[in-house]
């Protein structure tokens, strides 16, 4: 059986067990609630656009069909009720049967505080039903008289922060970042997890008699990578389904190509985090060390959340630019750019390509991690127990390749829990590293500055840098156990 073949029974059966799995249903259904709610909602809480005015003679005879007019212009609906007297307008007004009174076209009465959009249309209305009126008392025909009142139209521009751009273009940015971040997120933790799970419960030992390490964590990816698919097309047609059904909801517009290239960028951000928490989860045994093991990458793609966040008023700035190619940024940077129309025609595709280099690399890196580290049980490994070796892979005298299993020895300082103590001149180390690192960071958070004229990014870029490096660190340096026994 092709590796190939052997994957994709591995991805069948994560779609089969997570999708049948009553956690996933329940996110599910929470999400399709979820959006249906925010979309609908606001539209159906709404206050009215219908308005009752009341009035009472005397009043110009086209005033009822006036204020019917200037309310269609504003966008609203009034219905007008003639009262004989003022004092049963009045009443009407105290129990609430009409919004406001006008009492012989020379004063508005309202039962509380004056809504001040009917207030403007109802003036509005008075005044021109009185001029009309006049005119008409004049001998100005009524020609003249609609040449002389009609109104210079005046066009409405929303201007977004990018050239070009509407608040719309805008509100579409933050909300497609959003998802992205939460898909690639939430997706690469459940890889996280699912290898966790799997070594707790020694349902790795299993699969790895028939199937190999990589063609078992290639799977693994691409069955929740297809489910997390499935997941978000099903939230979009509930979305979708809740527009259709109150067509009052104000729903952005995006571009085909943009929504197009959002799902390319959400394939290629999820296979490239996923291979790294993939990695990672194998160096834990319990679902309880997921967030120990996967720190770096959280940290790394909350900065690169921030990092995007920061160039949406400034997409065509040399910092978007630059962080739209770098592959740890690019999945949530580049679709910002396209949908701001920032980006030429090629610049995604060069992003994209430079982007798929990176997670043919670390497929690689990860693989290597994954197979050396996934048969461990017991005290949560560093990146430092499972680096390759010249002594650990290369062929000894009797040709037993890395395959062969080493004696598993304890190290010197282990605990009784089977985590190392630090010595003294590892200590050294480690502060010395860090001090290094934080230097670097503020060096970082200088230039960047200065590069982007934006303090508030630089300050942000070097502490980004210095929270990540931390993390490497300890995931590198933290020694919690033997290394592991290879098969």
């Amino acid at each position: 059986m092709t590796g190939t073949r052997q994957a994709w029974l591995v991805a069948r059966r994560e779609m089969r067990e997570r999708s049948r799995s009553r956690a996933f249903q329940a996110s599910v259904a929470f999400l399709i609630v979820a959006v249906a709610a925010v979309l609908i909602l606001p539209a159906l809480l709404k206050p009215s656009s219908t308005r009752d005015v009341g009035v009472t003679d005397p009043a110009p005879a086209a005033l009822a069909a006036t204020i019917a007019q200037q309310a269609h212009v504003a966008g609203i609906t009034a219905r007008v009720h003639p009262y004989a007297s003022l004092a049963t307008g009045e009443q009407a007004v105290r129990q609430g049967q009409v919004d406001v009174l006008v009492a012989g076209a020379q004063r508005l009465e309202w039962k509380g505080k004056p809504d001040e959009q009917l207030k403007a249309v109802v003036t509005g209305a008075v005044q021109l039903a009185t001029v009309r009126e006049r005119a008409r008392a004049a001998g100005m025909s009524p020609g003249a008289l609609a040449a002389l009142l009609a109104p210079l139209p005046l066009a409405n521009v929303q201007l977004g922060s990018a050239p070009g751009r509407s608040p719309g273009d805008e509100a579409a940015v933050v909300v497609m970042t959003g998802v992205l971040f939460f898909g690639i997120s939430v997706f690469g933790q459940m890889v996280l997890t699912g290898v966790l799970e799997e070594k707790a419960s020694r349902v790795v030992e299993v699969l790895l008699a028939r199937i190999p390490p990589r063609a078992l964590l290639a799977g693994k990816i691409a069955g929740i990578g297809l489910l997390g698919l499935a997941q978000i097309g099903v939230t979009a047609l509930a979305a979708l389904a809740a527009v259709a059904a109150v067509p009052a909801v104000d729903v952005p517009a995006v571009r085909g190509t943009v929504l197009a290239w959002a799902l390319v960028w959400f394939v290629l951000g999820y296979a490239l985090y996923a291979t790294v928490y993939g990695a990672l989860g194998s160096l834990g045994s319990r679902v309880e060390d997921a967030q120990s093991v996967a720190g770096p990458v959280m940290v790394v793609m909350v900065v690169a959340y921030f990092a995007t966040f920061a160039t949406i008023g400034q997409p065509g700035s040399d910092f978007a630019r630059a962080i739209s190619y770098f592959p740890l940024t690019a999945p949530m940077a580049m679709p910002d750019r396209i949908a701001m129309g920032a980006a030429a025609w090629w610049e995604p595709v060069i992003a994209a390509l430079i982007t798929l280099a990176a997670t043919a690399g670390l497929v690689q890196l990860a693989g290597r991690v994954y197979t050396r580290a996934i048969l461990h049980s017991g005290p949560t490994l560093s990146l430092r127990d499972v680096w390759p070796d010249k002594a650990a892979s290369d062929p000894g005298p009797s040709g037993a390749g890395r395959r062969q299993a080493a004696p598993a020895l304890t190290p010197p300082g282990v605990t009784a829990e089977g985590r190392t103590a630090m010595t003294g001149s590892d200590l050294t180390r480690h502060r010395v590293l860090i001090t290094v690192l934080t230097c670097i960071g503020v060096l970082v958070c200088v230039a960047v500055a200065v590069f982007t004229a934006d303090v508030i990014i630089g300050i942000a870029a070097g502490a980004g840098f210095i929270a990540v490096a931390n993390q490497m660190v300890r995931l590198w340096t933290r020694h919690t156990g033997p290394p592991p026994a290879h098969r």
